[in-house]
């Protein structure tokens, strides 16, 4: 027979196991807002910006049309989640000056995306989620390490002199030391 401690100590922790399970299961609510709404247009350009700065191909990428708009409390319960349906438009032609290390690729890409827009409660973005990176339809830029086409990369055009160096051939590379050599005796001359 057990003991009635025993018994509320059985009963409180099964009503334990029970509240965390409720609430561990429990996602929060989307609610369907206004695509005009305030919010939604700050977390929309924010998206945009965000999208922009992953890589050189997304320079151009405009927003057509929102076509729907939903928040939900975080899951942490520490910010707001926007949920924002987008039809997305770019033609990208990977002009000057390409980032570092660009994977930049020539090309169009039109299509809907779902992004998630985290805001934290004291009002700073802290990133998005995209449900698939727009791929644009044409060749990556002869400048940057995935082209594998014939046309060659004029480093001049499309990078810094520093960007530049990484790309140089062979032969290129020789002459470019031989002068960097050569400048730096005529300045210990000096």
């Amino acid at each position: 027979k057990m003991a009635p401690s025993s018994i509320s100590r059985v009963a409180l922790s099964a009503l334990i196991v029970i509240v965390l399970a409720v609430s561990c299961s429990a996602k929060p609510k989307r609610k369907q807002v206004s695509i005009e709404d305030e919010d939604v247009i700050k977390a929309r350009d924010f998206a945009l910006a965000e999208i922009i700065k992953l890589t050189d191909s997304y320079r151009d990428m405009k927003i057509n049309k929102v076509i729907s708009a939903e928040t939900a409390r975080s899951a942490f319960a520490d910010g707001t989640n926007y949920f924002l349906k987008m039809e997305l438009e770019c033609t990208s032609i990977c002009a000057a000056p390409l980032s570092p290390a660009s994977t930049c690729r020539r090309g169009h890409y039109k299509g809907v995306n779902e992004i998630i827009v985290f805001e934290k409660d004291d009002g700073h973005y802290d990133g998005i989620a995209i449900d698939e990176f727009p791929q644009m339809d044409g060749e990556y830029h002869p400048c940057t390490p995935s082209y594998k086409g014939p046309e060659k990369c004029n480093p001049a055009e499309h990078r810094t002199p520093e960007q530049a160096a990484l790309f140089l051939d062979d032969d290129e590379e020789d002459a470019a030391a031989d002068a960097a050599d050569a400048a730096e005796a005529a300045k210990d001359e000096l």
